[in-house]
């Protein structure tokens, strides 16, 4: 369900970039924005799983219109964000969200010290990181309903 409402946001937002702003429906759409947050983290040892406000830190990605988010992370009173462009793409036969980031920053979460980060559609609502593969803790992420 969720995946196809992002499909269709991209899809409004691609026609609203192509026509006139006198098309209140396509205007409404381009201000809409899906949240995708943080709702567990595990590591590699026994019981460390933690989801809500056990996590080390809070966690969400706003998509936007044009195909650009912002990434806001809240880690002991500190709020850091960064933005950048996102696509959905295919690698082999499993479909991921690709974030890239216009800059380096701290909260870029991935093994290749690059600004790209990957989140693996696990369902059509949640994705799970690949940062574990070097960090060894996984994130789990939702779309909010």
């Amino acid at each position: 369900m969720m995946f196809r409402s992002i499909y269709l946001l991209i899809g409004l937002l691609i026609l609203g970039s192509c026509s006139d702003n006198s098309d209140t429906a396509i205007q409404e759409s381009e201000n809409q924005t899906l949240r995708l947050n943080l709702v567990k983290m595990s590591g590699k040892t026994l019981n460390s799983e933690k989801s809500g406000s056990d996590m080390a830190w809070q966690e969400y990605y706003e998509l936007k219109n044009e195909m650009r988010f912002t990434k806001i992370q809240i880690r002991e009173g500190d709020t850091l964000q960064s933005q950048g462009n996102f696509d959905i793409v295919m690698i082999e036969s499993d479909k991921y969200l690709k974030f890239t980031h216009d800059s380096e920053h701290e909260i870029i979460a991935n093994c290749t010290g690059t600004t790209e980060e990957l989140l693996e559609y696990t369902d059509s609502n949640s994705l799970e990181s690949n940062w574990e593969d070097c960090r060894g803790s996984s994130l789990y992420y939702q779309f909010e309903n």
